[in-house]
């Protein structure tokens, strides 16, 4: 293990990976991402072009780290919020709550997302159920529909693949096309969800 982790410091590499994301961050933010380039983020990040594609071989592999980065926090703040969640939350009501925070995080990031979207159009992508940040929603949203069946809310229910199919509601493209050509606001595109996902799914009295 390198000394400066030993001592609690970040390594080389952790340091210019944190140097770059900032400064790609910074760029993107003041022009948009079609008007930045890598040379730009290396004159912003006080490094040599070498360096820079020495770890990034180009821009949507900056942009995926910096939705990776983003979406990993996200995911430990939605983890954290599920283990602090008391009566008198339901297990729906804390779904919609995921379901809520969801939209919203794909509504805060569509730019970037379209971006990276774009950079990586045409090209083979894995199977978006299979990456680890998205089995870890899952396994959120999978105990959510078990504790609505333990807790009456619904009947027998395939929590698996009832999640799987929720998710894939909730990609960014189905979003953002709802969105953008279809015209669904992000309330209406929510409401929609919910009588999909939960109020379909509820006992009824």
């Amino acid at each position: 293990m390198p000394l400066e982790e030993i001592e609690g410091k970040p390594s080389r590499d952790a340091e210019y990976r944190s140097r770059i994301l900032a400064a790609a961050k910074t760029l993107f933010d003041n022009n948009g991402y079609d008007s930045v380039n890598m040379y730009q983020i290396a004159q912003e990040a006080g490094i040599g072009q070498g360096t820079l594609y020495r770890r990034y071989e180009h821009l949507g592999e900056i942009c995926s780290d910096l939705l990776r980065t983003s979406l990993e926090r996200f995911v430990v703040e939605m983890e954290a919020a599920h283990a602090g969640y008391a009566a008198p939350f339901s297990a729906f009501d804390r779904l919609y709550d995921t379901i809520v925070k969801v939209v919203r995080y794909i509504d805060d990031n569509a730019e970037l997302l379209t971006a990276i979207n774009c950079m990586y159009a045409g090209k083979k992508k894995s199977i978006i159920h299979k990456r680890p940040l998205m089995q870890r929603l899952r396994d959120l949203i999978v105990n959510d529909y078990n504790l609505a069946a333990e807790q009456g809310e619904t009947g027998a229910i395939d929590a698996t693949l009832t999640a799987n199919f929720l998710i894939a509601s909730l990609m960014p493209e189905h979003y953002l096309y709802h969105r953008d050509e279809l015209g669904y606001g992000q309330e209406g595109y929510l409401a929609g969800i919910r009588r999909l996902f939960i109020d379909g799914l509820q006992k009824r009295g």
